[in-house]
């Protein structure tokens, strides 16, 4: 009889597993069934996902996420909400991993590496490692960072970026992009790497913005930033890509709504943090270019 127990429960016990499992692995799925998209952005990432003056959680990861919220819902003939989540640098994988979010969308930049336990799909903005430093200090070059000392986030692509191009720098690991400000403002560190659109954003955060600078002209290194998905999950990844597709041919090709949301994070005269549209417009055309063009109906 005990024998008998023992086995049905295990048999019960492998059966669930085996069910959670399968389940776990159709994202596309679970959407479809829950009506939700749980999506993993980031609160202190300006312009890409940050609270605003008003307590509001926006930017231009979370319109990104909009616009593959109104598609989905589109395909699938249902109503689609987007749960976000707030994810950093320390949990983003694990969140992606472990299921608790079907994609996210900030700041995060393809690597290789990364990409053995994650899929990530199309690019969706570019930027590249530059320091935030005091103005006047002469900072700027791969000289002068010899022996100074460089606030870094650990695990990141600009940790990296800083070790190979800067081997004589000084390492300070900082928790997050907060703290290397702080320690920047306080003079513990000469200088903090980081993306240089994010850099820009968190100049904004100073109590003396116009005492710093990012730096230099050119980056160390070029990030390429791009959702991550659970891996195997080539239909959603493939509905989220004509998402972003989509709304980057919608930039190149001048369509008002599209454009509308580039230079309100972007724009050279009234956007958060600028970028030209003639330096993303190569970028976003160079991708378009490798997939099909897309009829915008929908603009």
């Amino acid at each position: 009889m005990g024998k008998k127990v023992t086995l049905f429960i295990l048999t019960l016990v492998l059966a669930t597993t085996g069910q959670a499992s399968s389940w776990a692995g159709q994202v596309l799925e679970k959407i479809k069934q829950t009506g939700v998209i749980n999506a993993g952005t980031r609160k202190d990432a300006i312009p890409f996902g940050y609270i605003n003056e008003q307590g509001k959680w926006v930017g231009y990861s979370l319109d990104v996420l909009e616009i593959i919220r109104k598609d989905v819902e589109k395909q699938l003939g249902k109503p689609i909400k987007l749960n976000l989540v707030e994810v950093t640098t320390q949990d983003r994988f694990n969140k992606i991993k472990d299921g608790s979010i079907d994609i996210e969308c900030a700041s995060t930049t393809f690597t290789w590496e990364r990409n053995k336990t994650v899929d990530f799909t199309v690019s969706y903005f570019a930027s590249g490692t530059k320091v935030l430093v005091k103005k006047d200090r002469g900072i700027g070059s791969v000289e002068t960072l010899a022996g100074l000392k460089v606030g870094v986030i650990p695990k990141t692509t600009n940790e990296q970026a800083i070790k190979i191009q800067h081997p004589a720098a000084q390492l300070v690991m900082v928790k997050d992009r907060k703290e290397g400000l702080q320690k920047l403002e306080a003079g513990t560190i000469d200088a903090f790497a980081s993306d240089g659109i994010l850099l820009e954003g968190l100049k904004k955060e100073s109590s003396n913005p116009n005492n710093l600078e990012v730096v230099p002209e050119f980056p160390y290194a070029y990030e390429s930033y791009a959702c991550m998905i659970p891996q195997d999950q080539s239909q959603w990844r493939n509905m989220v890509n004509y998402s972003l597709v989509k709304f980057m041919e919608g930039i190149v090709s001048d369509q008002p709504e599209p454009v509308a949301i580039y230079e309100k994070w972007f724009g050279e005269e009234n956007g958060v943090t600028p970028y030209p549209r003639d330096s993303i417009n190569d970028y976003f055309q160079g991708i378009v270019d490798s997939h099909e063009w897309i009829p915008l109906v929908n603009y």
